[in-house]
């Protein structure tokens, strides 16, 4: 989507469910499947009830299974 917004405004604006995932990337936490991790490169998230998949840069990975893990109450994702 476009938006006349700079990614960090959006950030500020949407709600908490939403997450910048990288440089040019927000997603909707409710709607992750499964993360694939990748040590040597960007991570790849899968969507419940859809075929995209997009890429989780390395400097967010962390902080991303963080709040998943904090919002559905699991242990920590490997």
């Amino acid at each position: 989507f476009e938006a006349e917004y700079k990614l960090y405004e959006l950030e500020e604006l949407l709600p908490p469910s939403f997450m910048r995932i990288s440089k040019s990337t927000i997603v909707n936490m409710d709607y992750i499947y499964s993360i694939t991790r990748n040590l040597t490169a960007s991570s790849v998230i899968e969507f419940n009830g859809s075929k995209k998949t997009v890429l989780v840069s390395r400097g967010y990975y962390k902080a991303l299974t963080e709040r998943l893990n904090t919002r559905k109450g699991i242990g920590e994702v490997k």
